[in-house]
């Protein structure tokens, strides 16, 4: 692999990732609502599932799918209608906030996995991201594994440091300002941001 260009992509998808956009807000929501070492499901469930979307742009599938409108078309549909079935339940579904240490979380660690992992693996940008650069960098007279595999870990490892980072600047915010409250009228917004997120890739379809 041309290292030149694997810093390009290196820096690149640093600059994606840490734009606002549904996985930070997740996390953030629920740094806040939990604390910032509960949500490391949270983080590691994002990974997964943008490593799994990695996997499949690598491996061809990605392209089959863009290349049928129908398919691309089903897959976009189930991106927006998850981003608008969580941002409803944000919006009209309480939420216990978990404010001590001691206290037993409201959400268990599969949950916050599975939402994470969901919500990663059904925003097609990430795999347009992907599919963007991938054919920019792979030398294919190099083994294409290894090469991908250096790509995904890199765009996964960067999402963890930066989510990560989110949720630590979130729980110094619910240690200092947070309360029920605030935290139901954070959740509400939080919710309206996501349908904001939502309506965009449904402008987009149209």
């Amino acid at each position: 692999m041309n290292w030149a260009l694997w810093i390009s992509f290196a820096t690149l998808s640093a600059v994606n990732i840490v734009t606002p956009g549904p996985a930070n807000l997740n996390t953030v929501r629920r740094a806040v609502q939990l604390g910032g070492k509960r949500v490391l499901p949270t983080i590691f469930g994002n990974a997964l599932g943008l490593a799994v979307g990695g996997a499949i742009c690598a491996a061809g599938i990605a392209s089959f799918v863009i290349a049928s409108g129908l398919l691309w078309s089903l897959f976009r549909w189930l991106g927006v209608t998850y981003l608008a079935w969580l941002g409803l339940k944000l919006i009209f579904r309480k939420e216990r906030l978990s404010l001590t240490a001691q206290a037993e979380a409201p959400v268990g660690a599969k949950a916050l996995f599975s939402e994470a992992f969901l919500l990663a693996a059904s925003n097609p940008k990430a795999l347009l991201f992907y599919m963007a650069l991938f054919p920019q960098i792979l030398e294919a007279e190099r083994g294409l594994a290894p090469q991908a595999g250096i790509l995904i870990l890199t765009y996964c490892s960067l999402s963890i440091l930066s989510l990560s980072t989110y949720s630590a600047l979130a729980h110094v915010l619910r240690t200092r300002f947070m309360t029920q409250a605030r935290y139901d009228r954070f959740r509400q917004v939080s919710g309206v941001v996501l349908l904001g997120f939502a309506a965009k890739l449904l402008t987009d379809l149209s």
